[in-house]
């Protein structure tokens, strides 16, 4: 355990701390899903989550659970839950190093490939993000680790983890973890010798852990809804009309192609091998076999899925880092990362000089016209040009290390680093810049003195509960369907 919080973790850990400790919550998502676990709080019922008075269909009980557990040891805070979220993120890494080195037997690939899942944008920015795809990818990690343990012929552990991974997963974000994680096991006979020598012995097993998992959450709906109503609901809403028609997020097919380069930053730009390197890695090993089913699988499903969004992939992200780490053990492979550091360094001039031109974005060719249509109108240019200059001279200098060190760039654990540290800068000017100017902490003030001297107070029109964590009310803010009025 020593080992653990003692090597680059613990810069890893210290890097996202001041975006765990002073970033607020961020409209609309982080703050409706604070408002669920305040909500269960208030009404002392936490079997079930709920949402201004009504049951909750469009996530799992889990993290609403973890938030009032956070603030039971820790009082009601923001921070409190991106620490728990934090925390997390770090046993997704501890227990992705140990899945890379049970199929590799090579604890310094293992260790490279928690670094390059690490290091990758998509993963630093959400690893403080009260969202529930990191814990999602913990159940997934779970749920591969029992596989594994088949793979084996750990047939009683291997099961006891599928399920317990499968039930955590339907509790934290419903059906889709037998996507992330299912198609690993239903085309285990390309990279498992186990599969392929005892399918029945396999499939058998495999369905056990998933009928055990799924029971476990079926009997949970069932005595906290005390009926199928709500299971069928989160069937059909969240799943069903995702898959067909989605209700949000509707995005083209080649979307996440066009999404993914970024998502993996720093390594675009970084990593470099022949060809040869990249194309045998992909079927010349069990670790790569296993990793290309990981990610390939089902990012096919979700390209066809209409309903998309970019964290939707992290609990996929392992996949290609198991990937990136094979090509790297190639002789020819080598990281470069000046590349990075000369896009760090642009990002922090832009961001530099982002104030002053947007504070005469009157005055300049190519934002007049802008101006003019309306697409910057005065709010949007007073925000653009509050942005304290500090946060792109960091970035810029991070920047200019990894370009002008003879060494920094081709080095891993530097370049994972510089990567969070990007992502924690980003997320540090959003906080600066853009939520003073949605903070409603003003109006959710007034909502809880209304309440508290007995005013009605209701919403027209469904809302995202924007207001109820922010002074902690006591009374859901009912709404009223303003379609029948």
């Amino acid at each position: 355990m020593k080992k653990l919080i003692t090597d680059w973790r613990l810069y890893w850990f210290l890097l996202l701390l001041p975006v765990a400790l002073f970033l607020p919550a961020i409209p609309i998502d982080e703050t409706r899903y604070l408002a669920i676990g305040w909500e269960m709080r208030m009404r002392g019922d936490y079997w079930m989550p709920y949402l201004d008075g009504n049951v909750y269909t469009g996530k799992g009980p889990v993290f609403f659970w973890l938030m009032n557990l956070d603030w039971l040891v820790a009082g009601n805070h923001v921070w409190a839950v991106r620490l728990s979220v934090v925390g997390t993120s770090f046993a997704s890494l501890v227990l992705f190093e140990r899945v890379a080195l049970r199929l590799s037997g090579d604890a310094t690939l293992a260790r490279r490939a928690s670094l390059l899942l690490a290091g990758m944008m998509l993963f630093a920015v959400f690893a403080a993000l009260i969202m529930f795809d990191v814990l999602l990818t913990t159940c997934v990690l779970i749920v591969l680790h029992g596989v594994l343990d088949l793979d084996d012929r750990r047939d009683r552990r291997g099961v006891a983890l599928i399920t317990l991974g499968i039930a955590l997963g339907l509790l934290v974000k419903g059906p889709v973890v037998l996507l992330d994680a299912g198609l690993v096991a239903l085309l285990a006979p390309w990279w498992s010798a186990s599969a392929r020598s005892a399918p029945l012995r396999w499939y058998g097993l495999v369905l056990l852990g998933v009928l055990g998992g799924a029971a476990a959450a079926l009997a949970w709906a069932l005595v906290a809804s005390g009926g199928w109503d709500y299971l069928r609901t989160v069937l059909l809403h969240q799943t069903v009309e995702r898959l067909s028609s989605s209700f949000a997020h509707e995005r083209p097919w080649w979307w996440y192609l066009m999404v993914l380069p970024v998502m993996v930053l720093p390594w675009t730009l970084s990593l470099r091998a022949p060809w040869r390197a990249w194309r045998d890695s992909v079927t010349g090993h069990k670790l790569t076999r296993f990793g290309s089913v990981w990610f390939a699988a089902p990012l096919i499903v979700f390209s066809f899925v209409s309903g998309k969004q970019p964290h939707y992939l992290l609990p996929l992200l392992p996949g290609v880092a198991l990937y990136f780490a094979h090509v790297l053990n190639d002789r020819s492979a080598v990281l470069r990362g000046r590349g990075f550091g000369l896009l760090l360094f642009l990002c922090g001039l832009a961001l530099v000089s982002a104030p002053h031109l947007f504070a005469h974005a009157s005055e300049l060719p190519l934002l007049v016209k802008h101006v003019e249509n309306g697409d910057l109108d005065a709010p949007t240019l007073k925000l653009l040009a509050g942005i304290w200059p500090i946060w792109g001279i960091l970035l810029a200098l991070i920047g200019a290390y990894l370009f002008a060190h003879p060494r920094a760039h081709t080095s891993i654990t530097t370049l994972t680093l510089a990567s969070v540290a990007s992502a924690t800068l980003c997320m540090l000017t959003i906080a600066q810049s853009l939520l003073p100017t949605v903070d409603v902490s003003a109006a959710a003030v007034r909502i809880r003195a209304a309440q508290e001297s007995g005013k009605p107070i209701v919403h027209l029109g469904w809302h995202h509960a924007l207001f109820e964590f922010a002074d902690r009310l006591r009374q859901p803010l009912e709404a009223i369907d303003t379609r029948h009025l």
